[in-house]
């Protein structure tokens, strides 16, 4: 007859058990449904807060940063977002649910001084060396790249995704799976998207490059009565304010642009201001002259708000935009400085007027 050892069955189910015990010990958590964006700001500013804003929604949060620089607030995402965020400078932010990000920097230095720390610091540490990339890329004007030499342009561009490619790579053991995908396809889209600005580029140094004989307008209806034309102002250079009563950056401009006009009032310049307000809108164009003490300047009214033919020719999609014409009415820049940016008074003092 068979014996049976009784201790079998109890040590049996003792081990069935560990292993259960270990197996949910083992389980991975589920992940959190927010992002934590904390940090500390050196030389905080009174009653300055930290703006987060949401390109994707148009979303703007505004996190507060305390008296002693720290600020923190919890994000519920229903996805991964590309954050703008600003303090003193702009600066872009990841964030994804499960992140608890800190970021440190001083708001005099702010991109300078970034020390990024926390989960999800590995994907933002990619994102800055993405943004430093490209723009190192573009060097000081952009337009510059565009127009270069095609070998040149397909050169930099190449070994530009092939760095970045490479980084991502190199890391990809320390990003996240959705980020990971989400930079392959921003770098392709950075690709087609160059290049198609370079097409427009090309064409617009072929129309309007420097040298070049300005497109002209006909007959805009003058704030002082009338109409006037390109034409009426040969004999001059013409700095021209392509602007619009329902622009806010627009609007900036305009202490700017008078101590511009007052600086150079007896050099041989005209300041031309064309809004593209809509002509159901020209009350609204008066008004604004009249509230802002326009008329001193030469104020015209476009024929066909952002349509006009000029507005085209010049490959204007967003305004303000700033066009400089020289005497003869070539093309000095068309896409001058705006009068708040100190290179403007560099490139007027450049010039013989």
């Amino acid at each position: 007859m068979k014996m049976i050892n009784m201790r079998t069955k109890p040590t049996l189910l003792l081990i069935g058990f560990m292993g259960l015990f270990y197996a949910c010990d083992k389980a991975p958590e589920p992940t959190p449904d927010f992002a934590i964006l904390k940090g500390e700001v050196t030389n905080a500013k009174e009653d300055v807060n930290l703006r987060v804003f949401n390109p994707i929604t148009s979303k703007t949060m505004m996190i507060e940063v305390d008296q002693d620089g720290h600020f923190q607030d919890t994000l519920r995402l229903d996805e991964p977002v590309y954050f703008n965020a600003s303090y003193s400078d702009v600066f872009g932010v990841y964030l994804q649910n499960g992140f608890d990000l800190k970021l440190k920097f001083d708001s005099e230095s702010v991109n300078e001084s970034m020390v990024i720390e926390g989960e999800g610091a590995h994907e933002n540490e990619f994102l800055r060396f993405r943004t430093q990339s490209t723009n190192g890329l573009f060097g000081e004007d952009y337009r510059d790249f565009l127009s270069s030499e095609e070998s040149v342009y397909k050169k930099e561009m190449k070994d530009l995704t092939q760095k970045l490619n490479a980084r991502l790579e190199e890391n990809k053991s320390k990003l996240s799976d959705e980020f990971i995908a989400s930079e392959e396809d921003k770098i392709e889209k950075f690709v087609t998207s160059i290049d198609a600005q370079r097409d427009e580029q090309l064409k617009m140094n072929e129309k309007v490059g420097v040298g070049k004989v300005s497109p002209l307008f006909e007959d805009y209806e003058n704030y002082e009565g009338g109409t006037s034309s390109l034409k009426d102002y040969r004999g001059s250079y013409v700095y021209i304010d392509m602007w619009a009563t329902w622009c806010v950056p627009c609007l900036y401009e305009i202490p700017f642009m008078k101590e511009i006009e007052e600086s150079y009032k007896d050099k041989n310049i005209t300041f031309l201001a064309v809004s593209v307000d809509n002509q159901e809108d020209k009350g609204k164009w008066r008004q604004m002259i009249e509230k802002r003490e326009l008329d001193d300047g030469i104020q015209l009214l476009a024929d066909k708000d952002m349509e006009s033919q000029f507005v085209k020719d010049y490959f204007i999609y967003g305004i303000p935009r700033f066009i400089l014409l020289d005497p003869e009415g070539r093309v000095v820049s068309a896409d001058a400085p705006r009068p708040s940016d100190d290179k403007l008074k560099e490139l007027f003092n450049s010039l013989d007027m």
